[in-house]
């Protein structure tokens, strides 16, 4: 197995892929509008969509979700906007972004049917297809997720403080984002003193993380100054964040939460094949660190695919912070795009990628993964109605 780190110095610019992935970005919001219509025609969104838009007007479920809150506000001060808004801002956003990574993929030399076929499995996985279709607001926290694997893999190829900086920005995003996102950073943060070699004593170490989690730190301290100035007190928000299901009670009957809640070992021993199942692709980050020595000397983002969606899902689950497996599937899936797109594969590497994502969505529809969650399984039988 040979795959070569792609830092941007070595991407050829003028590639002229750019028409290529808005084809394929017209032809993904497409399919992604007409799954979304099945699932309309069921009524089966209907409640979910009602409880997401009226999210902005509990201050106390904004905490946490600041910029999705942010967001979900601009969106109901567009005219005649309503629920289904969410749907078409998903849908639009999920065809930018497989047309974002057949561009990527291009540029890292994948043949053009090696690309479109990556980009097709990538848009029939049933993960994908959740995340595009129902108006969820995790589906903004998975793009960062994915920004933030691609700055950490710049920083561990360049290492210089304008990479640096760029993490800390993607990372300061993501913690707005969601409550959950906290625990999808630690593992980041973790893997911070791979990202420069030179790393040597507790000095540069402390001005490291300094440089990198300052950003997160000045966003969350700035929102709840400006929390205070309208009268909420910030022990309300940030009280509301660390509460079990960030105080939603009746999220903690779900059934992932009735078997794992509370524990992190149980729920990272069942997210490991959950993510190996969702995204076969991941071994291939482990075989690289094990063959290349160009990997070893920068692994974050090689370990962040293969770990950071079982850490996350297992920590975010300790804390009674995550009512199902869905979060950290997407999470270890959006590593590993990013590593993908990141890596030059050779030709025996890019078919054995697509096998085994083909055998990972065959899998994911055929199988219980993630099927016995109530709400999926109604979602499937909507769809297949």
């Amino acid at each position: 197995m040979s795959a070569t780190t792609v830092s941007a110095e070595y991407i050829d610019r003028q590639d002229g892929h750019g028409f290529g992935g808005a084809l394929v970005m017209v032809a993904g919001t497409v399919w992604y509008a007409w799954v979304a219509d099945l699932l309309f025609a069921s009524r089966h969104l209907d409640a979910m969509l009602e409880r997401v838009w009226l999210v902005s007007e509990d201050p106390a479920a904004v905490a946490g979700q600041w910029l999705a809150a942010m967001l979900l506000s601009l969106a109901r001060l567009v005219p005649d906007a309503g629920p289904q808004t969410l749907v078409m801002l998903t849908v639009l956003a999920g065809g930018f972004t497989l047309g974002a990574f057949y561009w990527r993929l291009r540029r890292v030399h994948w043949g053009l049917l090696e690309a479109l076929a990556a980009t097709a499995l990538l848009g029939l996985h049933p993960a994908t297809l959740m995340l595009a279709t129902t108006g969820q607001t995790l589906l903004l926290s998975v793009l960062l997720v994915g920004i933030v694997a691609l700055a950490l893999d710049r920083a561990s190829t360049i290492g210089d403080a304008q990479s640096l900086m760029a993490l800390g920005l993607a990372l300061a995003a993501l913690v707005l984002t969601a409550p959950d996102a906290l625990y999808i950073a630690l593992p980041i943060m973790a893997l911070l003193p791979f990202c420069l070699r030179d790393v040597r004593d507790s000095g540069s170490a402390v001005a490291l993380f300094l440089l990198t989690l300052f950003p997160a730190v000045i966003a969350v301290g700035g929102i709840l100054l400006a929390a205070a100035t309208f009268g909420e007190a910030p022990t309300y928000a940030m009280n509301r964040w660390i509460a079990p299901m960030h105080g939603i009670v009746e999220a903690a009957n779900t059934p992932w939460l009735v078997r794992f809640g509370g524990t992190f070992f149980g729920p990272f021993v069942a997210l490991l094949p959950l993510c190996a199942v969702a995204m076969p692709p991941a071994v291939l980050p482990l075989i690289s660190l094990l063959v290349r020595p160009e990997e070893r000397q920068r692994p974050a983002t090689a370990l962040l695919a293969l770990l950071g969606g079982p850490l996350a899902g297992a920590g975010a689950t300790l804390f009674w912070h995550t009512a199902g497996p869905l979060p950290a599937i997407a999470t270890g899936m959006a590593a590993v795009v990013a590593w993908t797109s990141s890596r030059r594969l050779q030709t025996a590497e890019r078919l054995l990628w697509l096998l085994w994502l083909a055998i990972g969505v065959f899998l994911c529809w055929t199988t219980l993964w993630v099927w016995d969650d109530p709400d999926r399984l109604a979602w499937r039988v909507a769809l297949f109605r």
